[in-house]
């Protein structure tokens, strides 16, 4: 395995790495604010909702990434 490849492998699984966190703060944020009986539509809310589909793009962006260069 070359060096490039390999240091491309290591920055990707950091990125999906950072993407899994976004998505479980996102979905703490959500939690958090529902069990306390605030609104919906809490800024909040709205901020976790975008961490997680913040978090989902980047991790498909990701493996996509990978596959396409390993595959």
């Amino acid at each position: 395995m070359s060096p490039e490849s390999m240091s491309s492998l290591i920055i990707n699984g950091l990125v999906i790495i950072i993407s899994i966190g976004l998505i479980i703060k996102g979905k703490l944020l959500r939690e958090n604010k529902s069990s306390s009986g605030i609104s919906a539509s809490s800024n909040e809310t709205s901020t976790g909702t975008a961490l997680i589909i913040c978090g989902v793009l980047i991790l498909i962006a990701q493996v996509v990434n990978i596959v396409e260069s390993f595959g």
